[in-house]
This record gives structure tokens, C-alpha cells and sequence, in this order.
């Protein structure tokens, strides 16, 4: 994977996206974190443990559908083209977006603001541990130079 950069032109080269372990972790985390909130909150209203964990587990059970089906609406593949991205779903669709807005979280996370054919807006976060070091390093100079086009 690791030279597919440099195999073909960089334009043409589809990278697949691993899931990030990264991504995983703040996920976990935050939904630790809610569900011990909603605990806390609930049962110092009531004073019984019983409703307390019930909401936690609801809380819990909500975030854990909402992640499941974020993560499996994650593109398994991005391609470089020379006015933005081509984003391929696990069904097989591709579809052509151009890159409107870069946040980048040191060398480990990427958010990236796409715009599609049609001008909606949609964020795509690509973590470091996701693609190889090289492919996000071009990815964010790509990024970098496709934001500022915009501004």
C-alpha cells in the first residue's frame, strides 16, 4: 500500500481506508463518558440506581446504534483527482467531490469539508492510522492547496 503513490500518477491512485483505531477509541470514550454523566445526573435526581442505569444503558444504546451506522457509512476508498476528491462506498458507489475546507489536528486527524455536485456540504474525517504516513501527508497538502482555492 504503501506505494501506491508512487506506482502510478498520484491523480489516478485509489487508496482504501482501514478503519482507525483512533477514531474507535474517541468513540468508546465518549460514550463512557456520556453514559456516566446520564448516570449521575439521573440518579442524583432520584436516588435509585434502577432508573439511573436504565438511562445509561438507553444513552449508551442510542450513541452505540448512531456510531455503528457512522462507521459503516464511511468510504472505503478515496481517490486524488486534480480538482478534489473521489470518495467509493462500500456498495460500490463513487462519487465526485471537491474540497471546500481543511481542519487538520496535528498529524493525526484530518477534517475535511467536501462539496458535491449538487453544493451540500459534508465532513469527512480522515485519521492518520487510517492511511498509510505518505497518502495522508499528500492528502493534506492536497487539501491544504483545494481550501485555500475556495477562500
Amino acid at each position: 500500500m504503501a506505494g501506491a503513490w508512487v506506482d502510478r500518477p498520484h491523480r489516478d491512485a485509489s487508496v482504501a481506508l482501514r478503519p482507525s483505531r483512533f477514531l474507535r477509541s474517541a468513540i468508546v470514550g465518549f460514550g463512557a463518558v456520556a453514559g456516566a454523566s446520564v448516570f449521575q445526573c439521573v440518579f442524583a435526581h432520584v436516588e435509585h440506581a434502577g432508573p439511573a442505569v436504565v438511562a445509561s444503558a438507553s444513552v449508551l444504546a442510542t450513541l452505540g446504534l448512531a456510531s455503528y451506522r457512522w462507521m459503516r457509512a464511511q468510504p472505503s476508498a478515496i481517490t486524488l483527482l486534480s480538482d478534489g476528491l473521489a470518495i467509493s462506498h462500500r456498495g460500490g458507489e463513487t462519487r465526485h467531490t471537491r474540497i471546500a475546507g481543511l481542519a487538520q489536528w496535528s498529524g493525526k486527524l484530518l477534517a475535511l469539508t467536501l462539496v458535491d455536485t449538487r453544493e451540500r456540504r459534508k465532513t469527512l474525517l480522515v485519521a492518520a492510522d487510517s492511511i498509510d504516513a505518505d497518502t495522508f501527508r499528500r492528502l493534506s497538502v492536497h487539501a491544504r492547496r483545494a481550501a485555500a482555492s475556495h477562500l
